[in-house]
């Protein structure tokens, strides 16, 4: 009998050392992607702290290497309708440091509360001052970010949208690995208005945590789809939360074998050829709109990382 037990238990650590060597051994791709430049901010009105928040975050993403793409509102270069030098200046540090932008409209209006035609101008409104900083490099502007991720809440508007788009010469960056980071940011800020640095620090600590998790979900939910792991897109903001501690979400994510890779790459990946009918009011991974495209049981989305209580009532939000 004892014998046995022994058997089981070595039996038992085999595959648990065999389930965390495989973790190390698979190499995984991820797209880092930051949406609202140049600055998604509650507090920091100073366009220069603007550029000092920019450039924190640059450090890290010079740091590791990433080929990030941001996506801008141009409407947050202006105060009081004038161009701000100081926020324009935040945004030219992107340039600088040789990254990506694209389009995320003017004014990040919802697709599903505009007409067409003023979300189709709002598009093109967003393109002018992007485009002039993009020519400084020799580079077009390529990419698309709806705003709240919300692509059309009927068949026609959405069609409707991408036919825009195409026309336009725009390819979609789509998210697989959508999250509450946004509430994170909101409670940080919050913390920071209050001068409270030790919260500061709690949040900070819990929002990387939070983003393995849901890395770690959407990770299993590609595999459930696709039989694989998928080259990634990850959805994060240009916030203060991020200028802090995206140094150490990118170290998590090395950990965890990702080779940080453009925007351009991810999508080389077949799984983004993927039929997508999804019209919910919802703003969600492109993994769960083609899973409902396909039509999947319910119980394909469980077990899905939700930002706890205690982070959503800094942030002052009711519900995620």
């Amino acid at each position: 009998m004892f014998k046995n037990i022994l058997l089981l238990t070595f039996s038992t650590i085999l595959i648990n050392s065999f389930s965390i060597a495989q973790n190390f051994e698979t190499q995984r791709f991820i797209a880092v992607t930051f949406d609202d430049l140049p600055m998604n901010t509650k507090y920091l009105g100073d366009g220069n702290q603007w550029i000092e928040q920019t450039q924190k975050l640059l450090l890290t993403i010079k740091k590791y290497k990433i080929p990030a793409i941001g996506f801008v509102n141009e409407y947050k270069l202006y105060v009081n309708e004038v161009l701000d030098s100081s926020r324009l200046k935040a945004l030219q540090l992107w340039i600088d440091a040789d990254l990506e932008l694209g389009n995320h409209t003017f004014s990040h209006p919802d697709y599903h509360n505009t007409e067409n035609e003023e979300f189709f101008a709002d598009i093109i409104k967003g393109e002018k001052i992007t485009k002039k900083l993009l020519s400084q490099k020799n580079k077009m502007l390529e990419y698309f970010r709806h705003p709240f991720l919300h692509t059309g809440n009927s068949l026609e508007k959405k069609k409707a949208l991408e036919d825009f788009l195409k026309e336009q010469n725009y390819t979609v960056a789509p998210v697989t690995i959508d999250n509450g980071e946004w509430i994170y940011a909101r409670a940080y800020e919050n913390a920071y208005n209050n001068k409270d640095s030790e919260l500061m620090k709690q949040i900070g600590s819990e929002y990387v945590s939070y983003m393995i998790d849901k890395t770690i979900y959407f990770e299993n939910q590609s595999v459930k789809l696709f039989g694989r792991e998928i080259k990634q897109i990850l959805l994060v903001h240009a916030n203060m939360i991020n200028a802090d501690y995206f140094d150490e979400l990118a170290k998590e994510l090395l950990k965890r074998n990702y080779s940080f890779i453009s925007l351009n790459e991810a999508l080389t990946d077949s799984a983004y050829e993927t039929e997508d009918t999804f019209i919910g009011r919802g703003g969600i991974s492109w993994l769960h709109r083609w899973s409902y495209t396909r039509k999947v049981d319910k119980s394909f989305f469980a077990g899905e990382p939700e930002v706890p209580k205690s982070i959503l009532e800094i942030a002052e939000i009711e519900s995620e």
